[in-house]
């Protein structure tokens, strides 16, 4: 019974390895976004809390790719129109779950709308009372597009950094924004983080952001980054 047993878990392994050896990682190409702390470029190199979760499940494949940073609309665009390509950090919504092979979960997200700390006077009881303030958010990311299907007005912004700078010279009055993100930025420039504070808790969009893999990709690839993922992640 032992050598049963001890003969199919070696043949398991055997082709487990075997699968993993035959699948073509060769046009993959792993794209991310300027996200901090989750995914950033220091010296031409990605960083990251993400990124780092990401390396765990390529290790299990022995696939060790440059990972490309870039501002969120492009990477996003690449995403969706680049074959084989891999993406994270991104939010899973309904209007987006036909647009990618879904992975798993790769960090948490805890968004809220943030005010300066100095402006009390700023009050979001439910998110009719936005028609009375300026929202910044960011170009094709979830939370303006959430916001705007709730019919609030939305000012673009080039990047999270701008927007908490503009909150804080009163040219926008509140950023959607994750907790974290706001807390390191607010580091980066210097300011305590309570800087900003929270408005309004965006509890509806406030869950797990994925890495995800375009629909072109060759299932069998999908499927040895999935498995790759329990593994990393079991």
């Amino acid at each position: 019974m032992f050598r049963f047993v001890r003969t199919a878990f070696v043949c398991f392994f055997l082709v487990i390895n075997t699968v993993k050896a035959e699948v073509d990682l060769s046009k993959v190409s792993v794209i991310t976004s300027f996200y901090e702390p989750y995914s950033y470029s220091e010296d031409g190199v990605a960083q990251g809390m993400a990124v780092n979760r990401a390396r765990k499940i390529f290790a299990e494949l022995n696939f060790y790719p440059p990972i490309h940073v870039y501002p969120w609309a492009r990477a996003y665009k690449l995403a969706l129109t680049k074959p084989n390509s891999i993406i994270f950090s991104v939010a899973r919504t309904p209007e987006r779950e036909d647009k990618f092979y879904w992975i798993g979960e790769i960090v948490d997200f805890d968004v809220h709308l943030c005010r300066d700390k100095n402006k009390p006077n700023i009050q979001v009881p439910n998110l009719d009372a936005l028609q009375d303030y300026r929202v910044g958010a960011l170009n094709q990311d979830v939370k303006g597009q959430y916001l705007k299907k709730k019919g609030v007005k939305v000012t673009k912004i080039k990047s999270e950094l701008t927007g908490i700078k503009l909150t804080l010279s009163g040219r926008i009055d509140l950023l959607p924004i994750d907790m974290n993100s706001l807390k390191f930025r607010l580091k980066k420039l210097g300011l305590a983080e309570d800087t900003m504070v929270s408005a309004y808790p965006l509890q509806e969009i406030s869950r797990p952001l994925y890495i995800a893999m375009h629909k072109e990709t060759p299932i069998e690839i999908v499927e040895a980054f999935k498995a790759a993922y329990k593994r990393a992640f079991p």
